[in-house]
């Protein structure tokens, strides 16, 4: 859904800002995400944040996937 208003979006939405409190923005094989930390080395995708619609086709990269950034930066 795409929105355009001059509204703040904590107006529009504001227990939204509730749940991405805990969501942490990061570059995982060059596509932005924003994931949740699960505890240890793991991190959980909550959301792609992507102009590019061939990042939303990558099954390696989708809501719910839990991903190591820790083995990544040992590549």
């Amino acid at each position: 859904m795409t929105l355009y208003t001059i509204v703040p979006e904590e107006i529009i939405f504001p227990h939204h800002h509730e749940k991405t409190a805990n969501l942490i923005e990061m570059i995982y094989n060059g596509v932005h995400v924003m994931v949740e930390h699960d505890g240890g080395r793991t991190f959980r995708i909550d959301r792609i944040v992507s102009t590019d619609p061939e990042d939303y086709m990558n099954v390696h990269i989708q809501p719910g996937a839990v991903i190591n950034v820790f083995e990544q930066m040992n590549h």
